[in-house]
């Protein structure tokens, strides 16, 4: 275990943090800016650099995601360098940008998208940009030459469970007395992240289980897939349907507008998901002070107040009432603190 990770101190520092950060209502608060750089002054405290508003926009969300990431270290020190667990947990930032990479490979951008992340994976050659083997050849990421990149869509999917596979496997590393219910944590997460993309394929695709299923997050020793095929096979008109599913308690209480039938909430029940792993978090960072739950609740909670303000600056640029920005927001981030 890495020397120097003083449990007591960084659970304190979590809280006071968390404290400080935009979550619940206090994330609500921020729809009454008018405009970007209104936000900007909120969150940041300073005057916003002379930007176009989408600019602005982009700097905002990158500002709001560097801060968390510095206020985590500042946090735990070397812990998150030296702990195989934190490697692939912060990873996260580098599969986002390589996402971002790889579409501007696809557009054939003239120049790879910036990015302020401190660094990559050794070997992970950006300046190779747009070169797939120049870029790649060293990297966990070497299976990107072979397939190319003509299935954009299908590729950003592996991607997503290359992350999940890594960090999952990662908890092999951490020490007994550290590890919490990290790994519960991590299921529960995988989980409803596999529901809300299947019933989205569901939706908006027409597709059916059987091909649902190889596009789901897969963690070996524990069923994170089998809510998903249940979910996608059950109607979305039929409310009876929906009685003794493992997650029926998300399922909004919805009827249609003018007042018909009763239909599934696909947002709202995005948004009950997000409320209920927010919870879950928030609830075991406090319960399981000296182990690394809180550093990872911290992490995961941070992504949620970035999101929120995202979307904030979205509905701003799109002059959403800010009633619905607000509502968006502290949905984001918890419900109300």
């Amino acid at each position: 275990m890495p020397a120097g990770f003083e449990s007591a101190y960084v659970y304190a520092r979590v809280c006071g943090s968390l404290a400080r950060s935009y979550l619940g209502d206090k994330a609500g608060t921020l729809a009454g800016c008018a405009r970007v750089g209104e936000v900007w002054r909120v969150v940041f405290g300073e005057s916003p650099p002379t930007l176009p508003e989408n600019e602005l926009a982009d700097a905002a969300e990158k500002g709001v995601r560097a801060r968390s990431i510095e206020a985590l270290y500042d946090l735990a020190g070397n812990v998150l360098d030296e702990e195989p667990f934190f490697v692939a947990l912060l990873r996260k930032r580098e599969f986002s940008y390589l996402k971002k990479l790889l579409s501007a490979a696809v557009e054939r951008a003239p120049e790879a998208p910036a990015s302020n992340e401190p660094a990559f994976e050794p070997g992970f050659a950006v300046e190779g940009y747009p070169d797939l083997d120049a870029m790649f050849r060293r990297t966990r990421y070497h299976w990107l030459i072979e397939i190319g990149l003509d299935d954009l869509p299908s590729i950003k999917n592996k991607l997503d469970k290359q992350y999940y596979s890594e960090l999952w496997d990662s908890l092999k590393t951490v020490p007994r007395m550290r590890a919490g219910t990290l790994r519960d944590l991590i299921r529960l997460e995988a989980e409803l992240e596999n529901l809300i993309w299947g019933l989205r394929l569901k939706r908006y695709y027409s597709m059916v289980a059987e091909d649902i299923k190889p596009l789901l997050v897969a963690l070996p020793g524990v069923d994170v897939v089998q809510p998903t095929l249940d979910a996608v096979k059950r109607r979305a008109d039929s409310r009876p349907e929906w009685e003794s599913w493992k997650w029926e308690r998300l399922i909004p209480d919805t009827r249609r507008e003018g007042g018909g039938d009763w239909y599934f909430d696909l947002r709202g029940f995005e948004s009950a998901a997000h409320r209920f792993l927010y919870r879950r978090l928030y609830l075991r960072l406090h319960l399981e002070p000296d182990t690394y739950v809180p550093l990872y609740a911290y992490f995961r909670i941070k992504e949620f107040e970035a999101q929120a303000i995202q979307g904030i600056i979205e509905g701003i640029k799109l002059e959403a009432p800010a009633n619905e920005i607000a509502a968006f927001a502290v949905d984001m981030t918890g419900g109300p603190a």
